[in-house]
């Protein structure tokens, strides 16, 4: 029984951001473990290489960009007339904005927030609607973030989007349990994404940046892979009994 905790078969999973980075090797782990993937992002052409990338067949991409309500409604849709009830969902989709609080405006403020936050929202009522999920073993995650539990300056938009992410999944995991509904949150550190590029723009050089990398994260910066185990983990039956829970993967950020 221990081989199949870790099984995706026959689960269909929706993973938003998948043309690059975590989302798109949140997929391609997925698929590995029997998963069909319905992935999401604003590339066509980028989600189209990671839809090449994945292992079995049935797949489906549905490119769209999630600051478009109506794009959020209809992605559900979408991905249920095509692969029938949703089993699982992993909101990776995200942006940050590297700036100080004072030069952050309401403008920059809302994009982040729509992207980080209320997407997840609205996607998540779309699909906790009747007939859009399995009942028995839907699991949702959302990725959020080390700074929205410890703070980091210059992305105060950022920190505060993915901080509202964690509280929304503790609620949810809370009023969903009864139901066998499971709701988690995966909180990375620094990873080696293009997010990561920008991030650099905090720091005076490039040798500031990597003494601060070798303090913050001890055992290294993360791999994309480092964060999709965690959430294909979450997603399998392996977890079941898991709702609610708030996973710091961030090479040791958290021990400071």
């Amino acid at each position: 029984m221990t081989s199949n905790i870790f099984s995706l078969k026959d689960r269909k999973v929706l993973v938003t951001g998948a043309s690059s980075g975590i989302g798109a090797t949140v997929a391609r782990k997925v698929s590995e473990l029997g998963g069909v993937c319905a992935i999401t992002g604003r590339d066509k052409v980028r989600l189209d290489d990671t839809l090449q990338r994945l292992s079995g067949d049935g797949h489906i991409t549905i490119p769209g960009d999630l600051e478009s309500t109506d794009f959020q409604r209809d992605l559900v849709k979408e991905t249920v007339r095509q692969l029938g009830p949703i089993s699982g969902f992993v909101h990776c989709a995200g942006i940050e904005k590297t700036l100080p609080f004072r030069a952050t405006d309401d403008k920059d403020l809302a994009n982040v927030m729509e992207i980080n936050f209320k997407s997840f929202w609205i996607l998540c009522q779309e699909i906790l609607r009747k007939g859009n999920h399995e009942a028995s073993r839907l699991s949702v995650i959302g990725i959020s973030s080390v700074a929205a539990l410890y703070g980091t300056a210059g992305i105060s938009a950022y920190a505060s989007s993915k901080g509202a992410l964690v509280s929304l999944v503790r609620t949810l995991a809370m009023e969903y349990a009864p139901k066998g509904l499971r709701f988690n949150c995966i909180c990375p550190g620094y990873v080696d994404t293009p997010m990561l590029e920008k991030l650099k723009g905090l720091y005076p050089s490039e040798e500031a940046f990597e003494e601060t990398m070798k303090r913050l994260h001890p055992l290294g910066i993360g791999r994309p892979e480092d964060v999709a185990y965690a959430a294909v983990f979450l997603l399998g039956p392996g977890a079941r009994w898991i709702t609610g829970t708030i996973m710091n993967v961030d090479g040791g950020y958290s021990c400071q």
